[in-house]
């Protein structure tokens, strides 16, 4: 089969991620719908450049563009019921979000802006109160070290503080009547509480019972005043419950043997409507990925049960071209390690292959691939298998496997990584001479780990804005994530030892195969100073790398011309070197 160019296998436009994991980042959405539930809205790069608001009738059609901001990229909406379009975008990949609001008739205007861009912003799907006047958003104005509760006025645009704290709060939605506002108090990635807060006068009341590694994320409100709520309360899983906010006793609701990953409530608290993940597959996807086909959004009617696709893309692959991944669990040290292969079509003898370990930790791969990630398709297209493992740290698979990264990077980790690849070079159908590994933001890290720790095994390796000094990333942190790495990765003032040993840059002299590193100027989650440290030992070393760093994004690429480069240098490195 000839290899297809990379543009083959871009999608015509790509949607804004939607997060399928709750994290700290959670109730962050790249889909609206209208209050009258006939347009929905999308972050889409459907134009020339980066990623816009546009709109489309809900039961499918063309899409207009809504919000475009000159030199940002949106990153979520919320629509309130009087038909305001609000929009979180940010410049150069910053993350320090801007707030916008498109009335219906028109202009988009500011809603809560600072012309420094010092300010970070996150902009909940259930953001806007019932009445249509007021947005509730968390804000670090007032401290760069803490997200408070913000709350805006639609109409005359002033904003007010509600609750404020040494924390970091996420809006976790209104109440059907408009009285109470529900509130995350976010820990770390497995640790919430929940807050019910007076809008009017700030009067917080704590709702949940609060514990290490128990996860209450906020998904709504029933119309009888309870909170629908993802937990892990009493279970490895999380689960969906009522929660009864002046008992606090819990109601369930579904309690699946996998985790409850999404969950959404209407305005009115009439209907929920929530996904499960059962090893990896979304039981009720809100936005349909497939390793066979470009992303796809689907409407649900709630009183009829129908679904349509309100909105997809195409390339030029055929599905008959593209492969399904096999499910399989490795052997390890502590626990099988679920793993989706991807083996090329038709291949004869051994194939090279790719370890590709995702970010997070504390995300998961799927056996499908996002617009972002359709570069992979055409690495296996080309004949290379990708071995695509889900370590301990993932979500999807309990409360136990996910925490198990928690102030252990570089450990439990890095015994899974080991026991993936020794099964990579046991493989028949793999060249065990032809092996590399490649991933980005932890994958970085992980992809670190294994050529620093395991570097024998390596033909080449690719890091895209990959961790390599935990010491340094924590003290080059932006400000309101450092608590959140005192408990995720270590406290220097206690673990400073066993974080410089844990840190690839301490082990780069063991580095023996050539490496591409890609790095945006602008990211806020892991500074560009980890990169340069790698380019300049390696470098040092007469290593052989190739650095690229781009000097208008952050942690990611939200302009397309960016993406389409760094995934064309991806696959050129990766195929050149594997000698496909």
């Amino acid at each position: 089969m000839a290899n297809r160019p990379l543009s083959d296998f871009h999608p015509r436009e790509r949607l804004a991620s939607v997060p399928h994991t709750t994290r700290r980042f959670a109730c962050r959405s790249a889909l609206a719908v209208s209050p009258d539930a006939q347009t929905l809205a999308v972050i889409s790069d459907q134009g020339p450049g980066t990623y816009e608001a546009w709109t489309l009738p809900a039961t499918g059609g063309k899409p207009q563009r809504a919000i475009t901001l000159e030199a940002h990229a949106v990153r979520s909406l919320c629509w309130s019921a009087n038909g305001e379009l609000i929009a979180a975008a940010d410049r150069g990949g910053t993350e320090l979000h801007q707030l916008h609001v498109r009335h219906p008739d028109g202009p988009t205007l500011p809603l809560s802006t600072d012309p420094a861009g010092r300010v970070q912003r996150l902009l909940s799907w259930n953001a806007a109160s019932p009445d249509g006047a007021f947005v509730a958003f968390s804000s670090n104005a007032r401290a760069s070290t803490d997200m408070d509760v913000v709350i805006a006025d639609l109409a005359t645009r002033s904003e007010r503080p509600l609750l404020t704290g040494a924390f970091w709060h996420v809006v976790g939605g209104w109440s059907p009547n408009g009285a109470r506002l529900l509130v995350m108090r976010v820990f770390d990635n497995t640790t919430q509480s929940l807050f019910v807060v007076d809008p009017r006068g700030g009067d917080a009341r704590e709702i949940t019972r609060h514990a290490e590694d128990d996860s209450h994320i906020p998904a709504g409100w029933l119309a009888d005043g309870r909170a629908v709520v993802i937990t892990d309360e009493d279970s490895n899983h999380l689960w969906l419950g009522a929660l009864d906010v002046g008992t606090g006793a819990y109601e369930t609701i579904d309690r699946p043997d996998w985790d409850v990953e999404l969950a959404a409530s209407s305005a009115d608290g009439r209907t929920q409507i929530w996904s499960v993940n059962e090893d990896g597959y979304s039981t009720l996807p809100f936005t349909r990925l497939s390793p066979t086909e470009p992303w796809q959004v689907w409407t649900l009617d709630t009183a009829t049960g129908d679904a349509r696709i309100a909105l997809g893309s195409t390339f030029a692959v055929p599905k008959g071209e593209l492969v399904e991944p096999e499910l399989i669990r490795i052997p390890g040290a502590d626990g099988e390690i679920p793993c989706f292969v991807y083996r090329p079509r038709g291949a004869r003898g051994a194939t090279p292959a790719i370890l590709y370990p995702h970010g997070g930790p504390e995300g998961q791969s799927r056996p499908a691939f996002g617009a972002h990630l359709t570069h992979l398709a055409a690495l296996i297209h080309r004949g290379i298998a990708l071995v695509v493992p889900n370590i301990h740290g993932s979500t999807g698979y309990g409360r136990k496997w996910q925490a198990a990264i928690h102030k252990d990077w570089g450990g439990i980790d890095l015994r899974d990584l080991r026991a993936v690849t020794d099964w990579m070079t046991k493989q028949k159908d793999f060249d065990r001479s032809r092996l590399a590994v490649y991933g980005g933001s932890y994958g970085g890290f992980a992809t670190l780990l294994c050529v620093t720790q395991i570097p024998a095994v390596w033909r080449c390796a690719v890091d895209v804005f990959g961790v390599a000094n935990l010491v340094t990333m924590i003290e080059n942190a932006q400000p309101n994530w450092r608590r959140f790495l005192a408990r995720w990765i270590g406290d220097l003032e206690h673990d400073r030892a066993k974080l410089v040993e844990r840190s690839p840059i301490t082990h780069i002299d063991n580095v023996r195969c050539p490496m591409l590193i890609l790095q945006g100027e602008n990211d806020p989650r892991v500074p560009k100073e980890e990169s340069d440290q790698v380019v300049e030992r390696l470098r040092a070393l007469g290593r052989r790398v190739e650095y690229v760093v781009y000097p208008d994004e952050g942690h990611g690429f939200t302009k397309r011309a960016n993406a389409e480069d760094a995934y064309g240098r991806i696959l050129d490195f990766l195929t050149r070197e594997l000698g496909v």
